[in-house]
């Protein structure tokens, strides 16, 4: 969380003294996630854990602070929902846990570039920094009482269109992607094993944004 409120803090004092004069927007908005990336190394000679996480979907909020026509600051957060299984690989087994649903929190801020200034169709590309919260685990793994999760930060690419419908309601379109990040590691409580992992979700929304 340290690294994310290196970025969040500064950001926000730059557009406090410009929040009276400009615009700003309160987005809510529907979400899926997609996985890219994929586990990396496992700690050797224990029980190998591999977790699985299925696409994801969920609901997500933000403000966008408008500090020009043309620059935004957007921060959101988003809860998404994943399937989460992990392949549990011994010495002469294999099997599979079926964990249910498992809990991702992403939080982001992004700068924002608008490509055209005025009208009812505009188009936006953007990049800052998301942070991914995991939510622990407290079930039976295997021989594991649960998983740990450290949670990853890193870049996040944005792009966008606003397609405006009144002086005050917008439909709002996002992708945002996270391309590089520092390792999640999982520790699997009660025994020796750990493995990295990279989340690295692609983020589609679909919503609405209220201008205030």
């Amino acid at each position: 969380m340290r690294n994310l409120n290196v970025v969040l803090l500064p950001l926000l004092l730059l557009a406090t003294p410009l929040m009276a004069q400009h615009r700003k927007d309160l987005i809510v908005d529907v979400e899926g996630g997609h996985r890219t990336g994929k586990n990396e190394s496992f700690t050797p000679n224990t029980t190998r854990f591999d977790p699985r996480f299925d696409n994801s979907g969920g609901i997500g909020v933000g403000i966008n602070y408008f500090l020009s026509d043309r620059v935004s600051v957007e921060t959101k957060v988003a809860a998404l929902r994943s399937n989460l299984q992990v392949q549990v690989t011994g010495s002469d087994f294999r099997a599979i846990a079926d964990l249910g649903r498992a809990q991702i929190y992403p939080v982001s801020a992004v700068l924002q570039w608008h490509l055209v200034e005025h009208g009812s169709v505009r188009p936006y590309i953007g990049a800052g920094i998301a942070h991914v919260i995991l939510k622990d685990i407290n079930r039976q793994v295997g021989t594991a009482s649960g998983i740990n999760f450290k949670d990853p930060t890193g870049l996040v690419v944005d792009g966008g269109l606003e397609i405006k419908v009144s002086p005050r309601w917008s439909l709002v379109g996002d992708a945002r992607y996270i391309p590089v990040e520092t390792k999640s590691r999982a520790t699997f409580l009660g025994t020796l094993s750990a493995t990295d992992i990279r989340v690295r979700p692609l983020i589609i929304s679909t919503g609405l944004s209220w201008r205030f």
